[in-house]
């Protein structure tokens, strides 16, 4: 080490010489000097050690000053840091590199070769070894998710494509519980729904480009719907063994062998590295390194991601050849209508239902079970790919149904119109009998029927009162199994009739803690925008007084919904007090659940009040209010 030693003095002169002639005071720091591939040399530069009591790990340590920036290239993938830790399972001839990062950029040692001389079992005794090739002995042959069939046609399985499009910072540790393991699967893919705060890092993926906008992102293209993506063929196999080693050969689909190498797991980092070999991908767009990051691996699918470029943003996704041949779809699943769905669609008005396009939430995706795709409830939540919807763009567009005679009348913002018949079968499918014009919603995003000029029946939205306020209709794509779904919401029926407004029912309670005899008053119908007095009749007579006001199921349709005291009266007489130290709250037992005003809590008494005493009542009380919806 006495070399070593005699270097890194010259090396520490060097900087201290050049720090002397070219600080300034405003330079504080300054990059590492440059060096050649020659300097780094092992022993030297850095140094390659075997475990004393496991050979197989091997440490990897930089011998330079610690103000040297330095990575490595390794059989297990480019890694950063003064140090890392090797753990290589299989006996064999291996190389490392060292990085410096010098004011002229990288500069890298010549491979330092060194060998392990025996298999080491319990490295390769884990699980995601298992998932990628069976185990030790075995072997499994994975295929891209795409095949060309007979007839000319695609055929996809569990990826719906051989590409998924990624923010490329994505790790497995965004997208993987840490409780997951080999029987316990709690990741993006396999938990419905995946919350990404349960996932091992939780926070929020970097950005991948300069304007730090596309956090998060990622998008699970399907083939048949974005066939652009790489032709349509049959790209061969990949087999991965651990037979003698951890070994790949890649096959055409006609069983040729066109490369073989090995590949390396890293269970710690989630990440496989290839070796004189490239993966299997679909030649148009092959990925240029060698490494990659494991998203998904379970036993008969895997996702990897190119490491450390941000150009190649796709994954490459795998499924067992086993797998693809015996893949049987299910059946797709159709939207669940309640019982009763056609009277509820007519309810709102005697002869037609007039449906406009919701102000909130005009437009989204659906599934074939009619769940949205995207779950958007307010225009601020529309993305930038699609715009936020203007609801003045589509103000004057309307769809008038009337169930007694099946006619439609569709009225659009120019003024036009389109009048017309249609059927509704026993799914919930509305077939027009002539072409209905499209209307734009927002950006490139229209409204229009599907290719039988139908639409289906999504879902059905109620109010805590069991009224309809909102109808999803989808229009089925051309090309794959998804809809586009409007968000109609019911405005008026013919021209001499209004739709009946929301109404909730507010009530006035009494009781003591000594009888418990509770007495309602009568209940009223109330909604946004009026005041209303509700009232009750009552005798005190023991115990403490006890006053509410309750209105029913009004937080279902408003979460957020208040009710405001204007004024409380006692026999007859007004008492002075604070709205906003009265308490406001639920009533769990009821059902509906109602939003409460305790006006008077025995507990609890609000700090507007003297005493219990003002509402020992002999004949009654009444309270003035109104509710805000604040939507």
């Amino acid at each position: 080490m006495k070399k070593a030693f005699k270097y890194l003095s010259c090396l520490a002169c060097g900087i201290l010489s050049v720090a002397a002639v070219s600080c300034s005071e405003e330079d504080y720091t300054l990059p590492a000097p440059n060096l050649t591939t020659a300097e780094l040399v092992e022993g030297v530069a850095f140094e390659v050690e075997h475990d004393a009591t496991n050979p197989n790990i091997i440490y990897v340590k930089s011998l330079l000053p610690a103000n040297y920036q330095v990575a490595w290239v390794t059989p297990q993938g480019r890694r950063t840091g003064a140090e890392t830790t090797l753990k290589i399972p299989f006996d064999g001839t291996y190389e490392v590199q060292m990085g410096v990062d010098t004011r002229g950029g990288y500069v890298w040692s010549e491979p330092y070769t060194f060998t392990i001389d025996e298999f080491c079992a319990e490295f390769v005794d884990h699980y995601m070894w298992k998932r990628v090739s069976g185990g030790v002995g075995q072997s499994k042959t994975w295929q891209l998710d795409l095949a060309l069939l007979e007839d000319g046609s695609s055929k996809t399985t569990k990826w719906t494509g051989p590409k998924w499009f990624w923010n490329t910072n994505y790790t497995w540790d965004h997208l993987h519980a840490a409780n997951e393991n080999e029987t316990t699967y709690n990741n993006f893919v396999d938990a419905d729904p995946w919350d990404k705060a349960n996932a091992i890092d939780p926070s929020d993926v970097p950005a991948d480009n300069e304007a730090g906008d596309n956090a998060n992102w990622y998008w699970t293209a399907d083939y048949a719907g974005n066939s652009w993506m790489c032709d349509l063929k049959n790209y061969g196999y990949m087999t991965l063994d651990l037979i003698g080693g951890a070994n790949v050969t890649i096959t055409d689909a006609d069983g040729n062998v066109t490369g073989k190498g090995s590949y390396m797991l890293d269970v710690d980092a989630h990440t496989i590295t290839f070796s004189g070999v490239y993966p299997l991908n679909t030649t148009t767009d092959a990925p240029s390194t060698r490494v990659f990051k494991l998203l998904y691996l379970s036993d008969d699918a895997m996702m990897i991601l190119p490491n450390g470029t941000t150009a190649e943003n796709y994954s490459l996704n795998y499924v067992t050849k086993d797998f693809f041949e015996n893949y049987v779809p299910d059946a797709p699943k159709e939207p669940e209508l309640p019982d009763g769905w056609r009277d509820d669609i007519s309810q709102t008005v005697i002869t037609s239902v007039k449906w406009t396009l919701s102000d909130k939430n005009p437009i989204d995706w659906c599934k074939p079970d009619g769940s949205r795709m995207n779950g958007w409830n307010d225009l601020s939540e529309y993305p930038d790919w699609l715009g936020t919807p203007d609801p003045a763009t589509y103000a004057g567009f309307s769809m008038t149904l009337d169930c007694n005679d099946n006619t439609a009348l569709f009225s659009y913002p120019d003024g036009s119109s389109v009048s017309c018949g249609y059927t509704l079968d026993d799914k919930g499918i509305y077939t027009f009998d002539a072409a209905i014009p499209s209307c734009t919603i927002v950006g490139w995003a229209n409204f229009a029927t599907d290719a039988e000029n139908a639409l289906r029946i999504m879902s059905i939205e109620k109010n805590s009162q069991g009224s309809v306020i909102g109808l999803w209709l989808g229009a089925l794509a051309a090309d794959k199994p998804e809809y586009t779904a409007y968000h109609f919401v019911p405005n008026a029926g013919n021209s001499s009739t209004t739709p009946t407004p929301i109404t909730y029912a507010a009530t006035l309670s009494f009781n003591d803690t000594s009888t418990w005899n509770q007495i309602n008053g009568e209940t009223i119908k109330v909604m946004e925008g009026q005041e209303y007095t509700a009232t009750v009749e009552a005798t005190w007579t023991n115990g403490d007084p006890l006053l509410w006001l309750d209105v029913a199921g009004i937080q279902i349709d408003h979460p957020n919904a208040d009710i405001t005291l204007l004024d409380i009266k006692v026999d007859g007489e007004s008492i002075a007090f604070d709205d906003t130290a009265i308490s406001r709250g639920f009533d769990d037992d009821k059902e509906p659940k109602a939003l409460r005003r305790y006006i008077c809590d025995a507990w609890g008494l609000a700090s507007c009040f003297p005493s219990l005493d003002i509402f020992k009542m002999k004949a009654g009380a009444e309270v003035t209010f109104k509710v805000t919806y604040n939507d």
